[in-house]
């Protein structure tokens, strides 16, 4: 976070250096043919302002566009994944504390019975 609240810091100071050393040069644009097109005494910065505008507005469909195919692709491998663990009963996986662990097979408690640990932490009484 400091890393780039400083960088930010530099890019203003440079661009505020720039602004300050070319405010008196000015040229003409001419936008369109004839004296209607014309607009005379344009500083530069801000021409140089808005062609970066233009350039950062440009660059905005085809950024929108990756992202919308990066969460396509995103979404594809899930449902991907969730169908083959549908197609693989054998090898589902428990969740246990945000970890997949194989389901554990019924155990034999001390005296020869097959149950789960559910059964193992039964009170002995309770029979």
């Amino acid at each position: 976070m400091p890393a780039r609240l400083i960088v930010f810091i530099l890019t203003l100071l440079v661009i505020v250096t720039f602004i300050g050393l070319n405010i008196e040069n000015n040229s003409d644009i001419r936008i369109w043919f004839g004296e209607k097109g014309l607009l005379k005494d344009v500083p530069i910065f801000v021409s140089f302002f808005v062609m970066y505008l233009i350039g950062v507005l440009s660059a905005v469909p085809f950024v929108v566009r990756w992202r919308n195919r990066k969460k396509k692709q995103i979404a594809r491998k899930t449902a991907e994944e969730s169908e083959s663990e549908m197609k693989s009963p054998q090898q589902k996986k428990k969740r246990v504390m945000g970890l997949k662990k194989d389901k554990e097979p019924n155990r034999k408690d001390s005296e020869g019975r097959i149950g789960s640990k559910a059964d193992d932490e039964q009170s002995p009484g309770s029979e």
